[in-house]
């Protein structure tokens, strides 16, 4: 079995770290150590057997504990607060650590926004923005950037991030800068022994058949290691303990790959080859060490390649050893005509005293398209833009005179914008709180809280989509605060949101004024309530009650008695409250009445049955039909007297009936004339009553004629007599 190793056991920093605990303890029983001093529980537990424990809580410590800080660091409040309760605070923290800590805490004070590379859950990470103002953001991804909120960047690097990520969020963020015209500065500070087993470790995976990774679940560089190998390699496994040996040992190896994290122990690494050694059944074992550093250099090592590197040098000695000559994609130059042809024109760029050439591309020229080689003379001055090469390996620096001349035109643009002119844009970035787009030479931020009008889950969704946008004036309190604080002049911050609000009121205005009262409106019913139906009235919603659903008598419990779910009717509106956003519909309104549908039904004579439903003093209502009732008066019921209803009829009786009157919504019925008449007895009477009852009907009817062929006019009211006379005339006469 061939064995490849890389780089083992502890680097430097927490060799460091753990030295120093060591040797603190020599004078006291029991020290403490600010959190865990690695990432393995291993070397923690064997640390706490020999008295030196791990705290979490600062405030459990009392005055002459004695306490040191792991390699990971610690935040300056941590500090402050340890040496004002009068702990011995003994400094364990890796020296690259600690370099960053004094970087990111002078840069912030000089004014820039300190980006931190990392995992915003690592006790490093957590330590190093304990060291910055306010001003700082903590990423591991480009897209978390948020480059609207300052104008220059210090960025620095947990000590134990991917490099190929870093790499990658470094030039991604170089060319956002330059196109945003931020000033960006890095501080590589990734630790060069991280570097070197990471690529260790891509080596090792690509030749081995199975590769075991050494070090605890929780440390960050051990995972790091892990990913990079899976990469090159399918069967990978992370070992904390030998115990985790069991499964692999079974395993055919020919060619094992063994890693170690930064915080693994020695004893572990020794545990691990010994026992694959002692499981290899050919017996036969070589092992290749790989390593591209053969020894882990101690800290005084690394303290002397610090003190040999490069002294820093003035800015003005600088530019004397190093003119500066960086063209990037983005920028802006002045361009001097050397010869134009057919092809383009050739440019001479004058930086830092030196000439360099430049090409324009005949389709980089002008806007419309129609370049001409005449028109560019030697010497002439050209406005230009630095373009992306379509070969990398091409040194010629491509520009554009047309992109350049676009800028000019949408710079013009944005005096409207500034103004309040509507412009449509496409966001190309996402950053933390919105959306960014440019236009000419200005950068426009557009919030996630002005892209509509309601919430916005994911920003994402608008990116690359054209957005119409109008700039959001100053906030009030800005203008005092612009005065303490240059505000970037290049910035526009724009709304979708108050353009769609605006068109919303709009269409609420048009519709308001759509729907007068006695207006007829269309609408589809959404849901039903116990008291009516929400009809969607396009932009609102509007109540029938389910009293104006039916000119049915009867009581109606549901609004589904009449109507259907999403169907669409038409209603009439009853009333209009447009300060409570109120509509009131009808729909029995636009349907005929009961005696509209009786007088088709049931016209004056008909004969039809119908069962009584009510009974009261003045007669009994007939049910027709549901919905419709009729009344048959008490003088209709039986051809002789009765004095109530109930004497002939009771509920639930069914009777034929006649129609012999409708008159606005009532129909009056007739049971009476359906039926025979009853002989009529005659009383018992003197023959001279008789005669004197037919004398006085005989007077009655002369007196009638009389009066009948008297003229009106000469009826005088001295003439007229009340009713009660007549009635005394009567009785006297009889």
């Amino acid at each position: 079995m061939l064995i490849y190793k890389g780089t083992m056991g502890f680097c430097c920093g927490v060799r460091r770290a753990i030295d120093t605990a060591i040797n603190a303890r020599s004078d006291k029983k029991v020290i403490y150590t600010l959190g865990k001093i690695i990432h393995n529980d291993i070397v923690v537990q064997g640390l706490q057997a020999i008295g030196i424990l791990a705290v979490d809580n600062i405030k459990a410590l009392s005055k002459g504990d004695k306490v040191v800080i792991c390699s990971h660091g610690t935040t300056k409040d941590n500090f402050d607060f340890l040496l004002q309760k009068e702990v011995e605070v003994i400094d364990g923290t890796c020296p690259f650590v600690k370099k960053i800590h004094d970087k990111v805490y002078l840069d912030s004070k000089n004014g820039y926004n300190i980006v931190i590379v990392g995992d915003s859950e690592h006790t490093e990470v957590k330590g190093i923005a304990g060291w910055c103002n306010d001003n700082y953001q903590i990423i591991s991804d480009i897209k978390e950037m948020d480059f609207s909120v300052f104008d220059k960047f210090s960025v620095v690097c947990q000590t134990t991030f991917p490099v190929h990520k870093y790499r990658e969020i470094k030039k991604n963020m170089q060319s956002i800068a330059t196109k945003l015209a931020k000033i960006v500065v890095f501080f590589d500070s990734i630790c060069y022994t991280t570097l070197e087993r990471q690529k260790e470790a891509a080596i090792i995976a690509e030749k081995s058949d199975v590769v075991l990774v050494l070090g605890d679940k929780s440390s960050s560089n051990t995972n790091k290691l892990y990913n990079i190998a899976k990469q090159k390699c399918p069967s990978v496994f992370l070992i904390s303990n030998k115990s985790e040996l069991s499964a692999i040992k079974e395993l055919k190896i020919s060619k094992l790959g063994i890693l170690s994290g930064a915080s693994t122990p020695d004893e572990l690494i020794t545990e691990v080859i010994n026992i694959m050694i002692e499981t290899n059944n050919n017996g036969i074992v070589e092992i290749e060490d790989v390593s591209t550093t053969k020894d882990s250099p101690n800290m005084e090592e690394v303290q002397q390649k610090q003190k040999n590197e490069k002294k820093e040098i003035s800015m003005k000695e600088a530019l004397k050893k190093f003119p500066p000559k960086t063209y990037k994609e983005g920028m802006r130059l002045k361009a001097r005509v050397v010869s134009a042809d057919n092809n383009g024109i050739l440019v001479a760029l004058q930086t830092a005293g030196k000439n360099d050439t430049g090409f324009i591309d005949k389709d980089e020229v002008e806007i419309d398209g129609n370049y001409n080689p005449e028109n560019y003379k030697p010497d002439d001055e050209l406005d230009v833009i630095i373009i992306r090469k379509s070969d990398k390996n091409d040194r010629t620096i491509n520009l554009s005179k047309k992109a350049y001349d676009q800028l000019k035109i949408d710079d013009e643009k944005v005096k409207g914008i500034l103004a309040g002119d509507e412009f449509t844009l496409v966001c190309t970035q996402e950053v933390k709180g919105g959306l960014l787009g440019k236009i000419g030479t200005y950068t426009v931020f557009v919030p996630a809280s002005q892209i509509k009008m309601s919430y916005v889950h994911n920003l994402s969704d608008y990116l690359n989509k054209p957005l119409r946008l109008r700039a959001l004036p100053p906030k009030d309190d800005e203008e005092e605060t612009e005065k303490k604080k240059s505000r970037n002049p290049k910035r526009i911050v724009a709304s979708q949101r108050i353009i769609l609000e605006e068109e919303k009121m709009k269409r609420e205005e048009e519709f308001w004024n759509s729907i007068p009262e006695g207006s007829i409106v269309s609408g589809k019913v959404k849901r039903f309530a116990s008291f009516g139906a929400f009809v969607s009235l396009k932009y609102m919603d509007a109540l029938v009650h389910n009293s104006e659903l039916s000119w049915s008598k009867k009581k109606i419990n549901s609004p589904d008695e009449v109507l259907e779910l999403n169907k669409t009717y038409d209603f009439k509106v009853l009333s209009v409250n447009r300060e409570e956003g109120k509509i009131s519909l009808g729909y029995k309104q636009l349907q005929p009445k009961p005696e509209e549908i009786a007088l088709t039904k049931y016209p004056v004579g008909s004969v039809l049955k119908g069962k009584v439903v009510r009974l009261v003093k003045f007669g009994a209502f007939v049910e027709l039909e549901p919905g419709i009732d009729g009344l048959v008066h008490v003088s209709q019921i039986n051809h002789g007297w009765i004095k109530s209803p109930n004497e002939a009829l009771k509920v639930g009786d069914e009777v034929e009936v006649k129609v012999i009157g409708i008159d606005n919504d009532r129909i009056t019925l007739s049971i009476k004339e359906l039926l025979p008449e009853e002989p009529v007895a005659e009383a018992p009477a003197a023959e001279e009553d008789s005669a004197k009852a037919k004398d006085n009907k005989v007077e009655r009817k002369g007196r009638k004629q009389k009066e009948e062929e008297t003229p009106r006019e000469y009826i005088s009211s001295s003439s007229v007599v009340t009713l009660g006379d007549l009635l005394s005339q009567v009785n006297l006469q009889e």
